[in-house]
Parts: structure tokens; C-alpha cells; sequence
């Protein structure tokens, strides 16, 4: 009877705490200390600088905290993932050492940010965790899933690897989290996912983080969440609007150097410097390093483990400089970024946005800097109209524009007036299911990440026992076809053709 009595008086307690932590965040409780948190989680973000919750973090938290299942459509820089990380680490009970929430994200950067910043929410409660992904030993993460974490990140991939070896015990998991939902169905991970989904208890937590919610997220939500309650976040105050664009027209042989000065004059903080290519990052950091030994580059080309070295280091201040590729561009959240340097004008508009985000976050202000050299000025001018505002021009020097002939001109004009660029324009590679282990979404990545191509450029991805074949849009196959003369696979060039 005194053992009941004591689960009936701790539980009374649990309730209470609900209730309470309802009640505060109700009445507009504005500081994280005044919020009935667990101490150490409370020291914990008081050590991270975080002060007061932001807004997808005071509308998700009393959610979560109830166990209500939801749909939050919420941008990347917004704080979501505080938004799950705090109540999960909150609710998990430190003595059970099971895995008690799965944090699905699509790629293996997005999964170590994630796991990282959940290590930073929870490492003075006790909790345990642990990141599965790709091109890391299963041996070592088998070990790791051996000590039982309390919490598991992991790619859909790799948790598909792990539960099929019975690696991994998911009998107690109460919260199950799917971060950046639309990517990871982009990606191709919809049947890993419900294979995964299928393995949990009926009885959780589901929570879905997107940064758009399409049809097919919302036929997930329908197959496998209770009433879940849909909330859309928009920020207080756009990135956009905390980043101070500007460009310098610069002389392509004098461009480093322009670089170093202005570098010297704007004093930044912690800097990003992007560039279009592997071989651009190379060259640029050999000269960098030798003016700044604060610098560090990250490139695909790179071991994943280096790679990811520099990221950490990167991130705890070790460097101040951070050249990279777009690689870097998604998935990277690094507080106190005060400049972004686009070394070249980007090819895709998109990652030009995706790039200064990469400053300007939450609570924070920052400044966009792009280098145009006069060959460049017409796809920048191209960026401008795609941004629908025109970016101040602070200095440098452009060259007289060259006359384009009217021959070349006109070709180019009935090139834009082509019908062909609405039209799908299927492509194909000899590879298939039977003769390869490429996976749609090794496909998918190696063609959104050649220049010029966007995820509205690529159809439908049809693989076939020997051959697949893919659906091109917007007139861009030629590009695409281009891309996979040097675009390896999983290590293995596949040239593409006309289908």
C-alpha cells in the first residue's frame, strides 16, 4: 500500500507541475527562469544565452508538454528546435534507460545539428543521447544504442539499418518527431518512414516540423497522428528584414585582395564566405589561412568526418572564418554569425536566400555582402528580379558591360520564348534496382546539387530493374546530362542521356 501511496503522491506532483507549467505559460510568462522547468534543464538554457522563448517555442511548448500530436509549420531560424528539444527533455524520465523519443531528420548534417543542440538542452539532467546516419560504422552506433540513449536522432535511412539488425529497442518511445517533413518526403524517405512509424507504440507523441506542408505531409499527418493540431508560425520579424544586403562591383584578378580589405573593414564577428565551387573553396582558403588562421573550409568533396570536424569546431568559436560551398548553405544553425560573404554570385536565386540565411537568425541582426565581377552582373541583375528589390551597390568597380551581337541576343531571346521549357523531358542513366545500389534519393541530391537546378526542375524519378529515367523540367536536361559527366554517385560517375 505504500508503494501505491507513493505513485499516487508522485504523480499528484507530475500533475501539478503540468498544471503549473499550463498555467505560466497561459498567463504570458516572458522569461524561461520563471517557467516551472526542471532546474537543471533551466541551467542549461541559461548557459546557452537563451532568455526568453520565442514565439514557435510559446506556442508549441504547453502542446507538447499535454501530449497533444501537431503540425508546425515553422521556418528554418525560427527556434523549433528548442521548440520539441525542451518538453522532451523535460518530460523523459532519466532513471529509464530506454530510448524514450526518435528524432527522424533527412540528412546527416541536419541530424548531428539536431542531436547537438538537444546535447546542449539536456546534458545537465543526465540524459543520454545518440545520432544515427550514414557513412559512419554501424558497429560504433551499435555500440552506442547499446547504452540505451534516452534520445535517438537519425536519419530515416540509417534507423531503417539499425531496426532491421535489431540494433535498437523502441518499445518505450513516447515522442516521435519528423523534422523537415517536406524535405524528407522530397528526398524519397516516404516508405522508410512509415516502415519506422509502423515499429513505434500506438501510444505517443507525434510531432511534425516543416518549413511548407504539402499533400503528401498531410496525408502522413492523417495515416499516422491523433487530431493533430496544426500551427503556422511566421516570425515576428522576417530574416529578411534583419539582413543588411549590400554588393561590391569588384575586378575578377583583384578580388581577394578587395576581399582582405574589406574584411578588415567590416571587423566581422564570425564569417561564412561561400563560393560556387569545390575547387573555388580550395584555393581561396590556401590563400586565406595564410592572412587568417582563424579560417577553416568545408566542401562535399571532403571526408565526412573532417568535414563534420570543422562544423563542430567552427561552431564552438574555434574559427571565425568558415569558407564552404552550399553544402553549408542548409541545415547549418550557428548563433552569432554577423556577415555572409557570397565570393561569387550564386547560380540557383534560392541558395542565394538559403546563404544569408545563414546570419540574421531569431534574435539576431546580420550583413549580406556579394561580390559581382562584371561577367557576373547579369545573373546578379536576374537575382534582383527574382528577390523583387534592387540590393544597394556600395563600392568597387565594373567594367564596361560587352555588347552582346544581335545574333546571340535573339538566340537567347527565342531560347526564354521556348515552349520547351514547360515541358518534362525525360532523361536516363544505366542504372537501376538490379544492377546498382543507388536509391532514388542519392539521385534526387546529386542533381539538386549541380548549378542552375532547383526542386522545381526535376519530375518524376522512375528506376527500372537496369536503366532510370527522370523527368527534367523548365528546359534545364541539358544542364542536368552536363552535371552527371562529373557528378559521382556513391562514388561512381553515371553519364546521362536523352531518354
Amino acid at each position: 500500500m505504500s508503494e501505491i501511496k507513493a505513485i499516487n503522491e508522485e504523480q499528484e506532483i507530475i500533475n501539478g507541475k503540468q498544471e503549473t507549467m499550463n498555467e505560466a505559460l497561459g498567463n504570458g510568462i516572458e522569461k524561461f527562469k520563471d517557467y516551472p522547468l526542471d532546474h537543471q534543464i533551466k541551467r542549461a538554457l541559461s548557459a546557452l544565452g537563451f532568455t526568453r522563448p520565442l514565439e514557435v517555442q510559446s506556442i508549441t511548448m504547453p502542446l507538447i508538454l499535454q501530449g497533444q500530436d501537431l503540425i508546425v509549420k515553422a521556418q528554418t531560424g525560427s527556434g523549433k528546435t528548442a521548440a520539441f528539444a525542451i518538453p522532451i527533455c523535460e518530460k523523459i524520465d532519466v532513471e529509464l534507460e530506454r530510448p524514450q523519443a526518435l528524432i527522424l531528420a533527412p540528412t546527416r548534417e541536419l541530424a548531428v545539428q539536431v542531436k547537438e543542440d538537444i546535447v546542449d538542452i539536456g546534458k545537465y539532467k543526465g540524459l543520454k543521447f545518440c545520432a544515427l546516419y550514414g557513412k559512419q560504422p554501424m558497429e560504433i552506433q551499435r555500440k552506442e544504442l547499446k547504452q540505451n540513449p534516452h534520445v535517438i536522432v537519425a536519419t530515416p535511412g540509417r534507423m531503417m539499418d539499425h531496426i532491421l539488425n535489431k540494433n535498437v529497442k523502441l518499445s518505450d518511445i513516447k515522442y516521435l518527431v519528423i523534422d523537415e517533413a517536406d524535405e524528407m518526403l522530397i528526398m524519397g524517405f516516404k516508405a522508410q518512414l512509415e516502415a519506422i512509424i509502423k515499429k513505434l507504440p500506438l501510444d505517443r507523441v507525434t510531432l511534425l516540423f516543416s518549413a511548407t506542408v504539402p499533400e503528401e505531409v498531410h496525408t502522413l499527418s492523417q495515416m499516422y497522428m491523433i487530431n493533430p493540431q496544426y500551427i503556422e508560425v511566421e516570425s515576428d520579424v522576417p530574416n529578411i528584414e534583419k539582413i543588411e544586403q549590400i554588393y561590391y562591383a569588384v575586378d575578377g584578378l583583384k578580388k581577394v585582395d578587395f576581399m582582405k580589405k574589406m574584411i578588415k573593414h567590416e571587423r566581422p564577428e564570425k564569417t561564412i564566405i561561400f563560393c560556387n565551387t569545390q575547387e573555388q573553396v580550395d584555393n581561396l582558403f590556401e590563400i586565406m589561412r595564410k592572412w587568417d588562421r582563424s579560417t577553416c573550409a568545408v566542401h562535399g568533396g571532403m571526408a565526412q568526418s573532417l568535414r563534420m570536424e570543422k562544423m563542430r569546431a567552427f561552431k564552438k568559436g574555434e574559427y571565425k572564418t568558415l569558407i564552404a560551398t552550399d553544402l553549408a548553405a542548409r541545415g547549418l544553425h550557428v548563433r552569432g554569425i554577423t556577415h555572409v560573404i557570397n565570393y561569387g554570385v550564386p547560380f540557383d536565386h534560392e541558395n542565394y536566400v538559403h546563404r544569408i540565411g545563414r546570419t540574421g537568425r531569431v534574435d539576431e541582426h546580420g550583413i549580406a555582402i556579394t561580390l559581382v565581377i562584371p561577367s557576373e552582373m547579369e545573373r546578379f541583375n536576374a537575382l534582383e528580379a527574382f528577390l523583387g528589390y534592387k540590393i544597394p551597390c556600395k563600392g568597387g568597380h565594373v567594367q564596361k558591360k560587352p555588347k552582346i551581337s544581335s545574333e546571340k541576343k535573339n538566340a537567347k531571346n527565342r531560347y526564354k520564348a521556348s515552349p520547351q521549357k514547360s515541358i518534362e523531358v525525360r532523361i536516363q542513366i544505366n542504372a537501376g534496382v538490379g544492377n546498382s545500389n543507388l536509391k532514388r534519393s542519392d539521385i534526387l541530391s546529386a542533381i539538386k546539387s549541380m548549378n542552375g537546378i532547383v526542386s522545381e526542375d526535376i519530375g518524376k524519378i522512375d528506376m527500372k530493374e537496369k536503366i532510370t529515367s527522370i523527368g527534367i523540367l523548365n528546359g534545364k536536361e541539358r544542364l542536368v546530362i552536363k552535371g552527371f559527366e562529373s557528378k559521382k554517385m556513391r562514388g561512381k560517375l553515371y553519364r546521362a542521356k536523352r531518354g
